[in-house]
């Protein structure tokens, strides 16, 4: 019995560790549009945005913001720094290797972006 109690805490301990963060998932997608854009690939861009947010991507804009992350070197990737779960906003730290970038999106209901934003420096 004593056994039993043991493993249902355990897995208890499982459940809440696994469910007090979400920045998994999001993280990935904002990596990936990132990526994408560092790429200088607006479809690849479009793919994760809900279709307002695509319809307002030009090969132009995406362009630009690769030439300015091209500027700060290699992208390494990002962190997840900041949320507003219930707002679902997220904010990552865009590690380059010369520099930072800091990456704000909010996602709609259903997992897509429908706000990203990319601005010079790390997350303040």
């Amino acid at each position: 019995m004593r056994k039993f109690f043991g493993l249902l805490a355990v897995f208890a301990m499982l459940a809440v560790g696994g469910c007090g963060h979400s920045g998994s998932n999001e993280q990935k997608i904002a990596d990936d549009v990132t990526q994408a854009v560092y790429n200088n690939d607006a479809s690849a861009v479009q793919q994760n945005f809900t279709s307002d947010l695509a319809a307002t991507v030009t090969r132009t804009s995406v362009a630009q913001l690769s030439d300015k992350m091209h500027q700060l070197g290699a992208y390494q990737g990002l962190t997840e720094t900041g949320s507003d779960l219930p707002a679902k906003r997220y904010i990552f730290d865009a590690k380059f290797d010369k520099g930072d970038m800091t990456v704000r999106i909010r996602l709609d209901p259903s997992g897509k972006i429908a706000a990203y934003r990319i601005t010079p420096g790390a997350p303040q």
